[in-house]
């Protein structure tokens, strides 16, 4: 027997599909840094090279930078999000004129809770991370 969605259960599978994308689709807005600039030199630490950008998941640049503004991006957990993370990142960080992002504070949300049986549910958790956006000098 082919287990298929009864009509009863599609339209809530249905509505989660569409909140989690639309929710997708919603962008922190970028505040940019008031005051004097903030010019650092870091020491080093472990960054991945995505879209042209430079996203430091650990440490700082061992360079001058200046920070420029502050966002958060939010995507779904696990490995995947992890790229979709990168790509919007690289995105923000491009679309503030920045060269680089500095990784910092994550939190977890938890987005939908399914039941998909009587012993069984499934949740849907989105990643959400707090970003620096430099430019390097």
């Amino acid at each position: 027997m082919k287990p298929t969605l009864t009509k009863r259960a599609r339209v809530p599978a249905l509505l989660l599909l569409c909140c989690v994308g639309l929710a997708a689709c919603i962008q922190a807005p970028i505040r940019r840094h008031e005051g004097e600039p903030l010019l650092r030199h870091g020491q080093g630490g472990a960054r991945e090279h995505v879209d042209g950008v430079d996203i430091w998941m650990r440490g700082e640049p061992p360079r001058p930078y200046e920070v420029l503004a502050y966002t958060t991006v939010e995507t779904a957990e696990g490995w995947i999000g992890e790229r979709f993370l990168l790509k919007r990142v690289a995105a923000r960080v491009r679309e503030a004129g920045g060269s680089a992002a500095l990784i910092g504070d994550q939190r977890s949300r938890l987005v939908a809770l399914q039941r998909a049986g009587s012993h069984t549910a499934l949740a849907d958790s989105r990643r959400i991370v707090e970003i620096s956006i430099v430019r390097y000098r």
